[in-house]
Order: structure tokens, then sequence, then C-alpha cells
């Protein structure tokens, strides 16, 4: 008996280990599958988890390299590490008849296609989704980026995807570089994260491929919003601008403001984006003001804008005059004269503005000193001084 047990181990052990794929389709996880020789298959399902993050020599899901023809019926690409597909000179004639790449997440500054396609020839996708754009990553380059790279020696020839879905946010939508007759028709894309480089070709493109295509706004976009300077100077004309990502050019936005102690937003100007995605507007803060770039539902965050006020201070006959310019009253307010003590200003006197924020005043100062105004901060407004006054 121990002998025939013995021998049946044996027999065992030449039996090949039962796969989980079922008959012409291939199914993995973190694991790069590669394919470098004639296919016929159903489909290959490829799902990149955060665990694959490490060495980027295998953190794509797909690698078509050379020797890959035949036909694969689809493909579904899940990744979180890399990218989707990589595609090498020395691929040919090979057709991807349908399925889906979707990318969630990378790793830490890597630029991320969902395809790219390096080389090859009569290379055809067809009725594919490609979403590989997020609105919250960056470094994220296209969906579908074809251009010879890497060790290709010829440039990708007669790779098209034809009536393929492209989702947004990536920089680039779909990037055709240097190729050959290659490109997308009949497919519907997104806008990109910056719109004009939705469909993006190249003028090494020989003969690109684009016809049919509709490009499509997908969800709201993006509003952004800068300024020049975050202080200013009363009276103060300061330019605010910022981008519209993911929106058509041209779109219309309104800057609205809300000053130091109110709630309510009111719009101070109406621009369009232009053809970078870009507005601009100029406003003229006269108190403490937060602004924000809106249009409809999409609003840019609040960027706050302090005001210091201008204060003068100036000889009026035997005396001195005190005033403040801002776009509220001083009066009953108190600045202070100061002088100039060594290299250190030292207070002098107090003086209550009246009217018109203007005060009159008189002071005995030795010959050759330096005065100025200090205004310390009042609601809505920073501190300020005069320039000093010998």
């Amino acid at each position: 008996m121990a002998g025939f047990l013995t021998a049946l181990a044996a027999v065992l052990a030449l039996v090949p280990a039962a796969s989980a794929d079922v008959p012409g389709s291939v199914v993995q996880t973190d694991k790069m599958w590669v394919c470098k020789s004639r296919v016929d298959l159903d489909s290959v399902t490829v799902t990149m988890t955060k665990n694959a993050i490490g060495d980027r020599r295998d953190e794509d899901a797909i690698h078509l390299q050379p020797g890959c023809t035949g036909r694969i019926g689809r493909i579904d690409v899940t990744q979180w590490a890399a990218d989707g597909v990589k595609v090498a000179d020395g691929v040919h004639d090979l057709v991807i008849g349908g399925g889906r790449v979707r990318c969630f997440g990378k790793a830490p500054g890597l630029h991320q296609d969902g395809i790219q396609v390096m080389g090859g020839a009569r290379i055809t996708f067809r009725n594919l989704a490609i979403d590989c754009g997020r609105p919250s990553d960056r470094l994220i380059n296209s969906n579908l980026f074809i251009r010879r790279a890497g060790r290709s020696v010829t440039p990708p020839t007669d790779v098209v995807c034809d009536g393929c879905t492209f989702g947004g946010w990536a920089a680039h939508t779909v990037s055709v570089q240097e190729s050959v007759r290659s490109g997308v028709t009949g497919s519907s894309l997104c806008l990109a994260r910056f719109p004009q480089f939705t469909l993006s070709i190249g003028p090494e493109a020989v003969d690109p491929v684009g016809g049919d295509n509709t490009v499509r706004q997908c969800g709201p976009g993006q509003l952004t919003i800068g300024a020049e300077s975050r202080v200013a100077d009363y009276p103060a004309r300061l330019r605010l601008d910022g981008l519209f990502l993911a929106q058509t050019l041209g779109s219309p936005v309104t800057v609205e403001a809300r000053p130091f102690g109110r709630t309510a937003w009111k719009p101070v100007a109406a621009v369009r984006t232009n053809d970078r995605s870009r507005w601009q507007a100029t406003v003229r803060p006269a108190v403490q003001t937060s602004y924000r770039a809106r249009l409809g539902g999409v609003a840019s965050p609040a960027l706050t804008v302090r005001v210091r006020p201008r204060v003068v201070l100036k000889r009026e006959g035997s005396g001195f005059l005190a005033r403040v310019a801002a776009g509220r009253s001083f009066q009953g307010r108190p600045v202070v004269l100061q002088r100039l003590d060594g290299e250190t200003w030292v207070n002098a006197r107090m003086i209550v503005l009246g009217r018109r924020s203007r005060g009159a005043f008189s002071y005995r100062a030795p010959a050759g000193v330096q005065l100025r105004l200090f205004l310390p901060r009042a609601p809505g407004y920073l501190a300020a001084y005069s320039e000093p006054l010998s």
C-alpha cells in the first residue's frame, strides 16, 4: 500500500494545478499582464491595487510588447498604481474589441496615462471606455497618449481608437503626437482639465485621425481665484485672476464680493474665460473684502483682500494736519504722532480725528526731527503709517 501511495503521489505531481482563469480569459491582481506573441483571448482583466506600488517596472497593468498580435475581445483594467496599458514598438495587427480602463490612484510623482502607445502598427481599439482623470489629482497626462517614445525606432502607425469614450480631468483627454495615421474616430471626449488640450494633435503627427468625434462637458468644472496681492493700499485697483478648469472656453464668470461686516455676496464684475481657460477682472476694495468667482452652482474658494488706509501727515500753517483716506469714516478714532529718536520711533502725542477723518494739531518739534503718524488697526482695516515728515 505504501508503494502504491508513493506512485500515486508521483503521478499527481505531474498534473498541472487548476487555473482560476476561464478558458480564453486572463484574470489577475497586482501582477502585470504581458503580451509578446499571438493571442486569441475573450478577455483580460487586471486589477492593480495600492499594494502594487513599489517597483516602477511592475506597476503598469498591461504591457503589449514586440510580437504581440491577434485578438483580445475586451480588457478590464482597474488601476491604483501606474499606467493602464503600455504599447511598445513591435506590436502589430492587434484588435482589442472593447472594455474599460479606470484609474483611481497612482504612485506619488508618477505621470499617469490610461493607454500610452509608444510604437506599433495596425492596432485598433474599439468601444473602449477610458477614464483616468481626477479633479483632486495632478500629473495625470492623458487618457490616450500616442507618441513615439522609449525604445521605439518607428512612430506608432495606424493606431486608432474607434467608438471610444474618454473621461475628463486628465491634462489632455487625448494627445496625438509623433505618429502616422493615428488618433481617434467616432469617439466621445470629455473636456480635459485644460479644455484647450482636450484633443491635442501635435505638429509631428502625420495624417492624424480625428474624424466624427464629439467633445462634451462632463459634470461641473472647477474655478480657481488668485490676486496679485492679498493687501491693497487705499485707494486700490487690484487684479484678480484664475482658471476655469474642465469648462468650455469662453464661459461667463461672475466675480462676487463680500465686504467686511456684510453677509451677502454681490456681483462686482462679469468676464469670460479666454482661449487658455483663464479669466481676469479688476476690483477696487474700499475695506477688507472677500472675493469669489462663480458660474451657476460652481464657485471658487473665497479669497480675502485686506486693505491698508492711506495716512497723510503734512504741515498746515504753524501746525500740522493728520488725514486718513479709506472707504469708511475714521471720525472719532485716534492716530498717534511719532518722532524718530535715534533708530526708534517713539510716541509723541495722540490726535483724535474729526469730520472727514481729519485732525489739525500743533506740536513743538526739535529742528530736523522726523515725524510720522501711526494709525492703529480698525475693523476692516490694517494698521498704517504715513510717510515720514522732516
